[in-house]
């Protein structure tokens, strides 16, 4: 399938491709099944209208199988959701198939967690029905729909998406989550439509609520990178010495500090191990006075190369929110952690993943809730 599968437009404002020819093709190319029949699906009721009924013949024994199709010439999440509806209308032997030009990570995420199957203008699908499965990913194809006005994800609207995971299972006002966030009340409205529209909120009696927590979280972590500038140091003090010091040192002169990544999991944790120390400081200590007096705390140097504590200077007080304390060292909150640790290769994920278990256990995908905790 070389070149990207056209589309075409009837009359109206709906736009109708020719699905037909794309389930065709994905049929010659896998040779998975044909196309024996193509009809539109009419009916006097709406909901009960389809773009079109493709029927399958399945071998070796020609059994039959019904897509009944929806066609989008633009696909957001929260269209993805609102085609889902129809699923209840869909005979026990049909499947429900949405189709698009481009269609966005996000949605096939939804579609395969809704049991959808789906199929892009190049080929890309996944077409899941009793004794047939397949699947068509990775080939090329250029975003056609409309990006969100705002990106959820940004350093300062993750506030609102930190403020939400942190209260996974609660309704907010759209004023409630602004107050919490510290944030500005047009920049909640503007956030709060962005993770509509990805299918991550939904409004019920004029509450927002999360959809699914744990999507959310992973799709932050994925684009997740702190906004710090990294103060490698050396010292002759092994790591946990090291981080009592700097805990007593901030204390002292009052500055926020958090430790993160491995330092941190190890109090979440004990059965991590760990060889250098890294932790969020505020980016005053930059100054030559507070530097030189916590250097000298720390008995350490800034260094080029064989860095064993890193500091992580940052202006971004969101990285200190919800802190633990253990034995009088501070480090970051079990979300923050997740995120450090998802950029950490070697056993980031892995730890991150531990992290979650123990720690926030209602942020786990739901086919992990039931496995055995970390430890137990």
């Amino acid at each position: 399938m070389g070149e990207t599968m056209k589309t075409r437009k009837t009359r109206g404002e709906a736009a109708f491709f020719p699905a037909s020819d794309w389930v065709r093709q994905v049929g010659r190319d896998t040779g998975a099944f044909d196309v024996t029949s193509v009809t539109e699906g009419k009916s006097a009721k709406r909901e009960t209208a389809w773009d079109f009924i493709i029927t399958l013949s399945i071998p070796p024994d020609e059994r039959r199988v019904n897509l009944f199709v929806q066609t989008r010439s633009e696909l957001s999440p929260q269209a993805a959701l609102l085609a889902f509806e129809k699923l209840k209308w869909v005979p026990p032997d049909g499947i429900l198939t949405i189709c698009a030009p481009y269609i966005p990570p996000r949605v096939t995420e939804l579609c395969r967690d809704n049991q959808v199957s789906y199929l892009d203008g190049v080929g890309n699908c996944r077409i899941a029905a009793p004794g047939l499965f397949v699947l068509v990913s990775g080939r090329p194809n250029r975003q056609t729909t409309i990006k969100t006005a705002i990106d959820p994800f940004s350093r300062k609207s993750s506030r609102i998406v930190r403020t939400l995971l942190k209260h996974p299972a609660r309704g907010w006002q759209v004023q409630q989550l602004a107050q919490e966030a510290e944030v500005s009340l047009g920049l909640a409205s503007r956030v709060k439509k962005a993770l509509i529209d990805e299918a991550y909120l939904e409004e019920r009696d004029r509450l927002l609520y999360l959809r699914d927590p744990a999507k959310l979280l992973q799709a932050w972590a994925v684009q997740y990178r702190p906004h710090v500038k990294r103060m490698p140091l050396f010292t002759l003090s092994r790591p946990p010495e090291a981080e009592r010091r700097l805990a007593e040192w901030c204390r002292a002169n009052e500055v926020s500090y958090a430790l993160s990544q491995l330092a941190a999991a190890w109090r979440y944790l004990p059965m991590v191990r760990y060889d250098k120390s890294v932790a969020y400081i505020e980016k005053k200590v930059a100054s030559e006075d507070h530097l030189t007096a916590l250097l000298a705390h720390l008995d350490a140097r800034q260094v080029d190369t064989g860095a064993n504590c890193t500091l992580w200077l940052t202006d971004d007080p969101a990285v200190f929110s919800d802190a633990k304390e253990i034995e009088g060292v501070k480090m970051v909150s079990p979300v923050q952690l997740y995120l450090d640790l998802r950029n950490l290769p070697g056993r980031g994920e892995e730890v991150a993943h531990d992290i979650l278990k123990k720690e926030l256990p209602t942020l786990l995908p739901v086919s992990d809730r039931s496995n055995k905790q970390p430890g137990g």
